[in-house]
């Protein structure tokens, strides 16, 4: 199965507004991809739209969120149905300060329907870091039925490894997500990864033409979100 888990949609300000949910799904279509996850900031707000969207065009829709932790880490927070990415989506967002969403500086924060309708903006801030440690929105994720994977570890900001410079006992992952993956073996090497650990790499894409780049890569049979992708 080809993939790309992480994806933003018009709802992260920092998305472009023709990043709907219908575009999405045709692109990444016509890109080839069997499964993507649409993963925009502390919230879950289009995954509605972007599911019916995706069952249109014939592809799978693995339902995420990248949250961002009390710590100011960026987590991939993927779950079992859109209902429980819903469900996460709320608790994250009573957690974010009370910053409104200036679009002339920050974007706007468009949710949109299967026809490219603006059926309503998000009030707070979305990129802003959450009430919740990376240890408690791991908690949450997994109680409700999902699996957390740390986005990007291999940039310099708004990453485990940027923040915390290692990755701690108490805090195993199943699967890291590289944005680059020929960085693995140096992390490896440095200890900073353990041996064996799984890894994910997808586009981030923010735009329409990030998305027509064709950064797909293929998940394995034996990956662990495959739990999560054998009952979509």
């Amino acid at each position: 199965m080809f993939y790309d888990l992480h994806l933003h949609s018009s709802l992260s300000p920092c998305a472009d507004n023709d990043m709907t949910p219908a575009n999405i799904a045709g692109f990444m279509a016509l890109s080839g991809a069997d499964i993507i996850a649409v993963t925009d900031h502390n919230s879950a707000l289009n995954l509605p739209a972007v599911k019916k969207a995706c069952d249109h065009y014939g592809i799978k829709l693995l339902p995420g969120i990248e949250a961002n932790t009390s710590e100011e880490i960026h987590i991939l927070c993927y779950l079992p149905s859109v209902e429980a990415a819903l469900e996460l989506g709320e608790m994250i967002y009573n957690t974010l300060p009370d910053i409104r969403a200036e679009k002339s500086i920050w974007g706007e924060q468009l949710i949109v329907d299967t026809d490219d309708k603006v059926t309503g903006t998000v009030d707070k801030l979305l990129t802003l870091a959450s009430g919740f440690s990376v240890y408690d929105l791991k908690t949450i994720t997994e109680k409700l039925g999902g699996m957390v994977v740390p986005a990007h570890v291999d940039r310099d900001s708004y990453s485990l490894v940027s923040v915390m410079g290692f990755l701690p006992d108490d805090l195993r992952f199943e699967a890291l997500e590289f944005t680059d993956l020929r960085k693995y073996t140096e992390f490896k090497n440095n200890g900073i990864v353990p041996d064996g650990a799984r890894t994910l790499t997808s586009s981030d894409a923010h735009t329409l033409e990030q998305l027509t780049r064709g950064q797909l890569a293929a998940i394995e049979n034996d990956h662990p979100l495959m739990r999560l992708i054998d009952r979509l």
